[in-house]
C-alpha cells in the first residue's frame, strides 16, 4: 500500500494531462519521505489553495503494518511567499495506516486534520470525503496494477 500511495503521488506529479489543477511538484525525496508542493483548484468563490506537505513512509516488519504520515512543511521547502491568487493551507496533517487482514485483505484507516479557516462546513465536509474516497480509489487501482 505504501508503494502504491507513493506511486500515486509520482503519477500526479508526472501526469502531462493534468498540469492545470491540481498540480503536484516533488521538491525533495528520500527512501522514507517525499516533500511536495501542491496547488488545488477550489470551487468558486474560494481561492485555489497551495500546500507544502512532507510525507513520511514506515513499515513495521514484525506486524507488516504500513503507515504514511504527512504534515505541512512550509519551513522545509523553498516556496515563494504566498500569492494573492492562492490561499495557503497552513495546517494539513494526517495519516493512512494499512493493516494486513485474513484472506489477503487490508484494513485502511485514515485521519486528517487541517484548518479550513473561513470555509463553510458543508464545503469542507464534501472536500474531505472527496479527498478520502479518491485517495482510497487511487490506492486500490495502484495495488491492483502491482498484483
Amino acid at each position: 500500500c505504501l508503494s502504491s500511495f507513493r506511486q500515486d503521488i509520482y503519477h500526479q506529479a508526472n501526469d502531462s494531462n493534468n498540469k492545470k489543477y491540481p498540480t503536484y511538484e516533488i521538491v525533495d525525496e528520500s527512501q522514507d519521505s517525499l516533500l511536495t508542493y501542491v496547488i488545488h483548484k477550489e470551487s468558486f468563490p474560494l481561492k485555489n489553495t497551495e500546500m507544502s506537505v512532507r510525507y513520511h513512509f514506515s513499515r513495521d516488519t514484525e506486524s507488516a503494518i504500513e503507515e504514511v504520515r504527512w504534515q505541512e512543511a512550509w519551513d522545509e521547502a523553498s516556496i515563494p511567499p504566498p500569492s494573492k491568487k492562492l490561499s495557503r493551507v497552513q495546517t494539513f496533517r494526517g495519516a493512512w495506516l494499512f493493516s494486513p487482514k485474513a484472506n489477503g485483505n487490508t484494513q485502511a484507516v485514515n485521519t486528517v486534520q487541517f484548518d479550513p479557516k473561513k470555509m463553510p462546513h458543508w464545503l469542507v465536509n464534501r472536500m474531505v470525503v472527496k479527498f478520502l474516497v479518491e485517495g482510497l480509489d487511487n490506492i486500490r487501482v495502484m495495488t491492483t496494477k502491482q498484483s
